[in-house]
């Protein structure tokens, strides 16, 4: 980075699921340092935190999601009956939208860019204008999970798919630095004098009655489109949901260690893989703790390497 009073970065923002809510406590440790974020790029969940924090609604946003429970987490998922995805999305992209309002991206205060991904076509797509809940919509839309968006007739799906860590779109911004943030990291725990105790009990259990429901309604799912369900006992148990966000896990953060490879940032930022399950919002809290944990271990250690 450039000397002490140059602090505008370009900030990229990975995909992950709930483990995205560390982005929360990553930004948080970026402004107490001092540095103005003066772009943003963001990939699924990244997008998300990257558009409410652009749109200047990422307290609210917060507030929100660190309310919930793993019970009325249940009522934002509308089912759809047929179609590519099990999940509409509509219900909670309407709860999000009434925290935010109605925006479109050239309009925004900080460059963002959302990446999303054609399938189709097999390429992603950068949005840099248009209406911001469309591209978010688009691009947090996990395959088998969540239906597909459409944007200019286009069926987008999850930008994590096709670039889990969009560095690209900051190539060419005109800011000091590059902060990554990849939520693919190794796994590793935290410090037990650094580590806090935010999640409750009940969150701690090996296996969540979140999930359970969440499994049963996976179950029944399948047995209404006609899947056989069965399989020898001696075979680790997998719902469909579990087969695909543990298959898309894998697959983002190989791409992730190949995109970090060709574009380099100038302060990677990584939060571990095992930080918490993809569907794990209710654990809001614990996981922002976590991206303020780890934000400060790289910067602490870039400094350092600096001096």
């Amino acid at each position: 980075m450039k000397e002490e009073d140059s602090k505008t970065i370009s900030l990229v923002l990975g995909s992950g699921g709930a483990r995205g809510l560390a982005h929360i406590g990553v930004i948080r440790v970026l402004e107490r340092h001092g540095w103005k974020i003066g772009a943003i790029a963001g990939s699924s969940m990244g997008a998300l935190i990257g558009g409410f924090y652009a749109a200047g609604k990422l307290d609210d946003y917060a507030e929100w999601v660190q309310e919930l429970t793993e019970f009325n987490v249940l009522r934002y998922l509308d089912i759809a009956w047929g179609g590519a995805g099990m999940i509409k999305g509509q219900m909670l992209m309407e709860t999000l939208q009434q925290f935010v309002g109605s925006h479109r991206i050239e309009d925004l205060p900080i460059p963002l860019t959302i990446v999303a991904s054609d399938v189709l076509a097999r390429k992603e797509v950068w949005l840099n204008r248009g209406d911001l809940f469309d591209a978010i919509r688009a691009s947090i839309a996990v395959p088998t999970v969540f239906t597909p968006h459409l944007i200019k007739g286009r069926p987008l799906l999850d930008g994590g798919v096709l670039n889990p860590v969009p560095i690209a779109p900051t190539l060419q911004d005109s800011t000091d630095a590059i902060i990554a943030v990849s939520l693919s990291g190794v796994e590793k725990r935290m410090g037990k004098s650094n580590r806090r105790d935010t999640a409750p009990k009940h969150a701690k259990k090996l296996r969540h009655r979140y999930q359970e429901q969440i499994e049963a309604f996976i179950d029944g799912l399948q047995e209404h489109l006609g899947f056989n369900g069965e399989q020898e006992e001696s075979q680790p148990s997998l719902s469909l949901a579990d087969a695909a966000l543990l298959s898309l896990d894998a697959m983002q953060a190989s791409i992730a260690r190949s995109m970090l490879a060709a574009y380099p940032p100038d302060l990677l930022i990584e939060v571990p893989i095992n930080t918490c399950a993809a569907h794990e919002f209710y654990r809001a809290e614990e996981v922002i703790a976590v991206g303020e944990y780890w934000a400060k271990q790289a910067i602490e250690r870039f400094d350092n390497h600096n001096d």
